[in-house]
């Protein structure tokens, strides 16, 4: 699935990469836009149909403005862009704060995820925890995905590291294709720990309805940047990367807790 960064690169005849295989920066309280309460209504009309010019159908879920200007930072299918108030002009890519050397996008989306993992409630995840975690990392998922049945595959060495684990399903394929069905399928099942485990092996869940949390969880994922699996997210909102062994795990979630 082509994500909003992708979409505009094409509408703006350029080239972007879409890639999720390093940590987000670790970026504390500095520098940050504005209140997006300080927007004017035109100009959140004026951007908002100019992210719908280029890529029909993108939520603009975010609008601030910067410290320069006329310059408003833009948040859109957990993409960060920025754009004139007018909705003229975009620029892709990140900026800094120089005082503080301070990676903007990197603290804009760090909060965003933050924010919204807090939101999450525990009866809708799948949570694999010791007994008195000292870390927790939220974990986008898709049970066809080779990385993310590795990263599984480790989860009781995991856990002893005192790392608790709560899964979202985040089907690369999509909603409505037999990976989103699976993820239904071991929602609705019995024990979900159990039929989770079983199709990370290789054992598909049996055929189940019930109401699940699956496009939820996919949405999110859009919301928050997701795009790969596993995504790995501290509960601070950086992101760890993706597949990583249990002892670097452990060591991503001392450095960016240390850091913060």
């Amino acid at each position: 699935m082509l994500k909003l960064l992708c979409a505009l690169a094409l509408a703006l005849v350029a080239a972007s990469a879409c890639s999720s295989d390093h940590p987000a920066a670790i970026a504390d309280a500095a520098a940050t836009p504005a209140a997006a309460s300080s927007v004017t209504p035109a100009v959140r009309d004026a951007i908002t149909a100019a992210i719908t010019q280029m890529a029909p159908g993108a939520k603009v879920q975010q609008i601030a403005p910067m410290p320069i200007a006329g310059l408003f930072q833009v948040i859109s299918q957990g993409q960060v862009l920025y754009m004139s108030g007018d909705g003229r002009y975009v620029i892709q890519g990140d900026a800094f704060d120089i005082k503080t050397r301070t990676p903007l996008n990197s603290l804009t989306m760090n909060r965003l995820r933050r924010d919204a993992i807090a939101k999450l409630l525990p009866e809708g995840m799948i949570r694999f925890a010791p007994a008195d975690p000292k870390y927790t990392v939220t974990v986008f998922t898709d049970i066809d995905c080779p990385y993310c049945r590795a990263f599984h595959a480790n989860i009781a060495e995991i856990n002893k590291l005192g790392i608790a684990v709560n899964y979202l399903f985040w089907p690369r394929s999509g909603l409505g294709t037999p990976s989103a069905q699976k993820a239904v399928d071991v929602w609705c099942a019995s024990d979900r720990k159990d039929a989770l485990t079983r199709a990370f092996e290789g054992q598909n869940p049996r055929n189940a309805t019930c109401q699940s949390p699956v496009a939820h969880d996919f949405n999110l994922g859009m919301d928050l940047g997701v795009d790969g699996t596993p995504t790995i997210i501290a509960d601070n909102g950086v992101v760890l990367g993706g597949y990583v062994d249990p002892q670097e795990l452990l060591r991503r979630l001392q450095t960016v807790h240390t850091s913060n």
